[in-house]
């Protein structure tokens, strides 16, 4: 399917959702939809797999967080919190490689902050590649959503 079409029949399914793409640059919605390219049957489903590209409120999986949000993890990603504030530039790269160096400063595989990191990003365990989808949506909103995170976890 030609980009062009894709993006407009993306728009439409998550106008139908509810969520609001106007209030964002053209170009941040489609650097978001390029990450779900390929990653769902229908665009029904879209809302579900990307909305939180779309919104300030992200509402979290209660499976993910009884995993996710436990003690030792509030730990780990208030480290990774204070490395990505310092980042620059941020993008998937730097990310890829700061959520590598912070897990080896902790003595943990990089799967160990992926997770919890994912959760406080888009509230859910799977989604589009992690270190693209916090680059797409920013320092601040991924420093915003990992503060929420830190505050819920025990």
């Amino acid at each position: 399917m030609p980009s062009d079409r894709f993006y407009e029949l993306a728009i439409r399914a998550l106008g139908r959702a509810g969520q609001d793409t106007h209030k964002f640059p053209v170009e941040y919605v489609k650097a978001a939809l390029d990450t779900c390219k390929g990653k769902f049957r229908i665009f029904s489903e879209l809302p579900a797999y990307a909305g939180f590209y779309f919104t300030d409120q992200i509402e979290y999986d209660a499976e993910a967080v009884q995993k996710e949000f436990t003690p030792d993890n509030k730990q780990r990603l208030l480290k990774l919190r204070e490395a990505l504030a310092r980042l620059e530039p941020f993008d998937h790269d730097a990310i890829g490689a700061t959520i590598a160096s912070v897990a080896k400063d902790l003595g943990v595989k990089t799967g160990v902050l992926v997770h919890p990191t994912r959760v406080a990003c888009c509230g859910k365990t799977a989604g589009p590649s992690l270190y693209h989808l916090m680059a797409i949506l920013g320092k601040e909103k991924v420093l915003q959503r990992i503060d929420k995170a830190l505050e819920k976890m025990i």
